[in-house]
């Protein structure tokens, strides 16, 4: 018993640690979780990982990217130099569709699957 009191703190804070961004800011909820993106040339899956990068699947060919989370943005870096972000204000829910527009003025209708 006195092992496991000293052991619980310790996976504590190796649980946490896996849930923040590498700039400290706490995961978004859709890390892990695919979200569709339907925008005017079709629609495409992302899939965004724990270590910053991204898959897009669009027309059964994948893309990788990086992506950054800070100050309520979504940023996607594709081809190491073009960078787009997307505003994310409200969590996503998971079912629920969302119209969102970039900085670049590109307007998506994402789901969280």
């Amino acid at each position: 018993m006195t092992i496991v009191r000293r052991l619980l703190p310790l996976a504590a804070v190796a649980a946490l640690a896996g849930c923040v961004t590498p700039r400290g800011e706490p995961m978004p909820e859709f890390v892990g979780r695919p979200l569709s993106v339907q925008a005017p040339s079709g629609v495409s899956t992302l899939l965004l990982h724990p270590d910053g990068t991204v898959e897009a699947r669009f027309n059964g060919r994948t893309t990788a990217g990086r992506w950054d989370f800070r100050g309520g943005n979504i940023c996607y870096t594709w081809g190491g130099t073009y960078r787009e972000c997307w505003p994310h204000g409200a969590p996503f829910r998971r079912g629920r569709t969302d119209t969102i527009r970039s900085d670049r003025g590109n307007v998506v209708r994402v789901t969280m699957q």
